[in-house]
């Protein structure tokens, strides 16, 4: 699991990618202005996993890796906490991740639409046979 927090030039955005066997799975998180370090932990303890049981993890074959030279290794940890840009395949994952959502919500709007309108035309119909009818 890796979090990346960086500025995108209005807030603090965290990019949580997560592995596990073929699925990997990816988060996009906005903090806020300026996160203190107990929002973040905060965030990691009690939030992370929930939201990430929620997202649908994207296969993706796994490369065999040899045993790495610890300095070499140092140099790439260095090298990945000063870059800031997401890998495409990240980007990808969060985007099809959004477009469910949105997908879902639209779906939910719409029933919630119709539901609103069947309630208005009953309403209406009972007024209008209480009209009907007379006192």
């Amino acid at each position: 699991m890796k979090l990346s927090i960086f500025h995108d030039g209005q807030f603090f955005v965290g990019v949580v990618e997560y592995q596990e066997g073929f699925i990997h799975k990816y988060l996009k998180v906005t903090f806020g202005n300026e996160p203190s370090d107990e929002t973040v932990l905060r965030f990691i303890t009690f939030k992370l996993i929930p939201l990430l049981n929620q997202t649908h993890g994207k296969k993706k074959p796994i490369q065999k890796h040899k045993k790495i030279n610890p300095k070499r290794l140092q140099r790439k940890i260095a090298k990945e906490q000063k870059e800031t840009n997401l890998t495409t395949f990240a980007q990808q994952a969060i985007k099809e991740e959004q477009e469910l959502n949105k997908l879902k919500s639209k779906k939910l709007q719409r029933l919630e639409k119709e539901r609103h309108r069947q309630y208005k035309r009953m309403l209406k119909r009972k007024k209008a046979h209480e009209k009907h009818k007379g006192h």
